[in-house]
């Protein structure tokens, strides 16, 4: 029974790798990445006639320097390489200076495409086929993207040429209106705190001590304190008046008042 379920989950396996595999290669890059080892870095043109807009073949036109012509043209279609030849209908011959490799292509067929498809619906165009090239013109150019939109008489709508490096647009001919330039995100405001808030905050924030408060000095009123009255000092009575005179004639002092 174990045996049994191990081998059909490795032939599970084995088929969705078989499919990853034969999965066939929708964009450009996709395909170029079935080119034999190197031959990216020669790259000097890519062609693609009647995309829907993916087409069913990529022509890679890559420079050859064994060749005459200097041109070796490899075909992809469905995830593989179906030709492979000295000749192609896209270049007579190349030269080193028309080289721009694998690494430069930085902007996909399927961004260019959807760029394209944005200028016909703002155009009010339905597009039914595109054509691409990828080529560069002189040694210091960079290699641009050519898409060219037609209806279901193969006629031409407009005409759309943007870099391969940053997808900037470099004209768009047929087409007079310009799509409208995406809307940056928003920001939200700021959320008002609510009551419970405290409770969805971390443990260790919710749980830190509250601030000491600094005491302030409040004035206590005092009540003033009355002086004391002092008695005014006794005077002397007739009797001590008379005593004192008696005491002076007999001693020729005066009594000192009792203390």
């Amino acid at each position: 029974m174990r045996l049994t379920f191990s081998v059909s989950l490795f032939l599970i396996l084995r088929c969705a790798n078989l499919f990853a595999e034969t999965e066939p290669a929708n964009s450009a890059l996709d395909a170029l990445k079935l080119l034999p080892r190197g031959e990216a870095k020669r790259l000097a043109r890519i062609e693609a006639r009647d995309g829907t807009p993916v087409p069913e073949r990529w022509y890679f036109i890559v420079h050859d320097p064994k060749a005459e012509s200097g041109v070796h043209e490899y075909v992809v279609a469905g995830g593989e390489i179906v030709a492979s030849r000295d000749v192609s209908q896209f270049a007579e011959s190349l030269r080193p200076d028309d080289v721009f490799g694998g690494d430069a292509l930085k902007v996909n067929s399927d961004r260019a495409a959807k760029l394209a498809q944005q200028y016909a619906f703002a155009n009010n165009m339905t597009v039914a086929t595109m054509q691409y090239e990828l080529k560069k013109e002189g040694a210091a150019a960079v290699p641009l993207w050519n898409v060219t939109c037609l209806d279901d008489a193969g006629k031409e709508l407009g005409h759309l040429v943007l870099t391969a490096s940053k997808g900037t647009v470099i004209s768009h001919e047929g087409f007079a209106a310009e799509p409208p330039p995406p809307v940056p995100p928003t920001t939200p405001p700021p959320a008002t705190p609510k009551p419970d808030d405290r409770l969805r905050m971390p443990a260790a924030v919710a749980a830190a001590p509250k601030a000491t408060p600094i005491p302030v000095a409040i004035a206590v009123p005092v009540e003033p304190v009355e002086p004391v009255a002092t008695p005014p000092p006794k005077k002397p009575g007739l009797l001590d008046r008379m005593g004192n005179g008696l005491h002076k004639v007999f001693t020729g002092k005066e009594r000192k008042p009792p203390e």
